[in-house]
């Protein structure tokens, strides 16, 4: 006697993986660029926040911070609660995917290092991404900007 067996047959298979086949290839294209538009949006982000508490050190201390390193080692007074100006560095993260915290202290005739991270020139109370070289095209609409610029 035959039995009765329940199986996809090779046809229908392959009819399933020729529409799984087609919907990724309309859909992977839009998260391709993702990535890095998330990481120029978090860069730019993390630029504000430091400009923002160089900004409120100044408002506080009467005076701009001599290097990046005082942001995070003074302490200011909140409703009575003893805060630091920053908790941690934000990471800068064009130059390095997992983030780059590391930052200079220079004066405005140095050059950067661009070596990612963060420059602060100490004699114009100023922040910026420590690269200079314009970005490339895996960049998207950001190709050819310059991070130190920003």
């Amino acid at each position: 006697m035959m039995q009765n067996k329940k199986a996809f047959t090779l046809i229908e298979l392959l009819i399933v993986i020729t529409i799984i086949a087609i919907l990724a290839a309309t859909i992977i294209p839009n998260f391709v660029g993702f990535d890095t538009e998330a990481r120029i949006t978090a860069t730019k982000t993390n630029l504000d926040s430091i400009r923002t508490r160089i900004v409120l050190f100044r408002a506080k201390e009467g005076r701009y911070p001599d290097s990046l390193e005082e942001l995070l080692t003074t302490y200011y007074n909140d409703a009575g609660v003893q805060k630091p100006y920053l908790k941690s560095m934000p990471p800068e993260m064009l130059s390095d995917k997992k983030g780059n915290d590391a930052f200079i202290d220079i004066k405005s005739d140095e050059e950067m290092t661009n070596t990612g991270g963060w420059a602060y020139y100490t004699d114009m109370a100023e922040i910026k991404v420590n690269l200079s070289e314009p970005l490339d095209k895996k960049w998207g609409d950001y190709v050819d900007q310059k991070p130190s610029e920003w």
